[in-house]
């Protein structure tokens, strides 16, 4: 038997090493197709070792950020390289392999590795990276508080917020300390309603209000602080509507004269702010009272007016409330001595001689008539008194300034005629 298969094995010899020839380059080609050699690239953060060879208390380097990281090509199988990510690979610049520390810029040679793939297989897409030595730097700043868009639950305001810490001690390369121009905490008060306590991230601007990229502060900037972020106290205020306008004047109007109303625009005004504060404005009468130093009539023959700033008026912890006017006009009256200003609603203004097929209507609700005389007279009097009437005979549709007729009593009289624009259309058609 064993000579039988000898006797096959050696017939043919060429033929069949022929064949094994074929089958191992078929084998070959198979494994090549399904699992080939290939070429990817991954982006790599660069580490640096030995710092100290450069660092000490006077200086650092600094990398600028596009040299930060570097493309590293492997070539390998794919099954091997289906496995890799980009934080297997090390990609190392090692300080003290800088050739001339003289050099512009200086230059530090990369190393490279990934296991599983031999180091003839691994290209980078550079061999070297400059960095620069510069001076340390340090600047004390203070932090700004920002909420950005947010706004706190209805009815309420922000009031105070206070950083803690107040101030933070930057460290860094001079390029970079230098052009750090403010330090914000930028904190969410969406939907609050009480006080509370916040913990916010320092964004760094440069004097272009640049913000300062997270990879810088990251890298380059050292602060006084245990990290980048600080707690802020948010105080809340609440809102206060219908709080009153009251001004006091000075002086004393032209001989012959005397004042009339004191009013002011607007009537009332919202406020905000603290528990105690919003207390003392109740027991005031939630009135803001205007000084008489910003109001001083004297020698006086016309009306008098000015605009107050209400917010050189609050008292501590509290202000004017968000999305509204912070001045009010003052307007003060100046009449003649012994008469009275009367204002009349034009609802009771009657149109005489009216066509049936018009109607009248006016571009304000009020009309001020001063008449003077008699000090009992006078007193007795109301609006309605006067009977005010506009004479509407011969008017057809349009626009008219109109003298106001009006019934003075004996012992009375007008100082000045007064107009008023009436507007005339026709009237609806009923069915």
């Amino acid at each position: 038997m064993f000579k039988k298969v000898s006797e096959m094995l050696r017939n043919n010899i060429g033929l069949k090493l022929l064949s094994l020839l074929i089958a191992v380059v078929i084998w070959y080609a198979v494994v090549s197709v399904n699992d080939p050699v290939i070429v990817r690239s991954y982006s790599v953060k660069i580490m640096t070792e030995n710092e100290t060879y450069i660092q000490n208390g006077k200086q650092l380097f600094r990398i600028e950020d596009e040299y930060k990281s570097t493309l590293v090509y492997l070539r390998a199988n794919r099954s091997t390289l289906r496995d890799i990510e980009s934080d297997d690979i090390t990609v190392t610049a090692d300080l003290t392999q800088i050739v001339n520390l003289d050099a512009n810029p200086v230059m530090v040679p990369l190393s490279v590795s990934c296991p599983g793939v031999d180091r003839t297989n691994i290209t980078l897409s550079r061999t070297a990276i400059p960095i620069t030595i510069e001076e340390i730097a340090t600047k004390e700043i203070a932090i700004a508080v920002d909420t950005g868009d947010t706004k706190p639950g209805s009815n309420f305001e922000v009031g105070k917020l206070t950083a803690n810490p107040e101030k933070v001690t930057v460290s860094g390369p001079g390029s970079v300390v230098e052009n750090i121009e403010t330090v914000v905490a930028r904190i969410d008060v969406t939907g609050m309603t009480y006080s509370a306590r916040r913990s916010a991230d320092l964004i760094l601007y440069d004097k272009e209000q640049n913000i300062l990229p997270s990879s810088t502060i990251e890298d380059d900037i050292t602060f006084s602080t245990e990290s980048t972020g600080v707690s802020v106290e948010v105080e809340l205020w609440k809102r206060r509507s219908d709080v009153l306008i009251q001004a006091e004047y000075q002086g004393e109007p032209k001989t012959g004269y005397q004042v009339g109303a004191i009013t002011t625009n607007p009537e009332k005004v919202s406020v905000v702010g603290s528990t105690e504060a919003l207390a003392k404005l109740e027991e005031s009468g939630n009135v803001i009272s205007i000084p008489s130093e910003y109001i001083d009539i004297s020698n006086a023959d016309q009306d008098y007016s000015t605009e107050v700033d209400l917010s050189e008026l609050m008292q501590d912890d509290m202000r004017i409330a968000a999305n509204t006017a912070s001045t009010a006009e003052v307007i003060v009256t100046i009449l003649p001595e012994n008469s009275k200003e009367f204002v009349i609603d034009v609802d009771e203004i009657t149109p005489q001689s009216l066509s049936e097929d018009l109607t009248v209507s006016y571009d304000q609700t009020e009309v001020t008539a001063v008449l003077r005389g008699n000090e009992e007279v006078l007193a007795a009097l109301a609006p309605a008194d006067l009977k005010p009437a506009v004479d509407c005979s011969g008017l057809e549709e349009g626009d008219y300034t109109v003298p106001l007729k009006l019934s003075v009593p004996e012992g009375a009289e007008t100082v000045d005629e007064v107009k008023i624009t009436i507007h005339l259309k026709k009237a609806a058609r009923t069915n």
